[in-house]
């Protein structure tokens, strides 16, 4: 996602893309997406050749209680994602989708391994120390996840979250008594 707002890519596809009619229009969970898709923009000079530039906005209407009230707010977020590489036979939608997978990867994984798995600290400076202490976090994460989806009925039937299964795992582990949640 190009974030930067002072590359000259995001000027001149915001130039190129006003008031013109979107390339693509599609709905993704509840959200009216309309997509410009502009080719053969030059991102900067470092970079030795065009790019793609997907432009995304999308607007939605959100439902929320405010004292005893429901209000109704009409939402927008634009994002603009840059595409260099293979992915030229993919169209705007599916460039968009990648590009929202991406963000959820950032947000649940990284998010959870640094907040609940402490990520962010290293208890040993050798680079081979920090590699393979990184990887064991990521296969435990993977593994715990695995197992919980697989396993955990109550996770599955939506009656206990993932930081809640975490945390019972972790007592069970200090205090030996038996898991609830992963039974059938």
């Amino acid at each position: 996602m190009l974030k930067q707002e002072r590359y000259e890519a995001h000027q001149e596809v915001l130039a190129l893309t006003r008031g013109q009619k979107p390339t693509q229009v599609v709905e993704r969970d509840g959200r009216q997406v309309e997509i410009w898709d502009v080719r053969s923009v030059r991102f900067t000079d470092a970079y030795p050749g065009p790019v793609r530039v997907v432009r995304v906005r999308e607007r939605w209407t959100e439902r929320k209680r405010v004292d005893r009230e429901w209000k109704t707010e009409q939402k927008e977020q634009n994002w603009i994602w840059v595409v260099a590489g293979d992915l030229d036979g993919y169209d705007g939608a599916a460039i968009r989708d990648t590009g929202h997978l991406r963000w959820k990867i950032e947000n649940n994984a990284f998010g959870e391994l640094t907040q609940h798995w402490h990520l962010t600290h290293c208890a040993h400076h050798h680079p081979v120390a920090v590699l393979a202490l990184l990887w064991i976090k990521i296969i435990a994460f993977t593994l715990f996840h695995a197992f919980a989806i697989l396993h955990g009925k109550l996770f599955r039937l939506g009656k206990v979250t993932m930081q809640e299964l975490r945390k019972q795992i972790y007592r069970s582990l200090l205090c030996g008594s038996p898991m609830p949640f992963f039974s059938g």
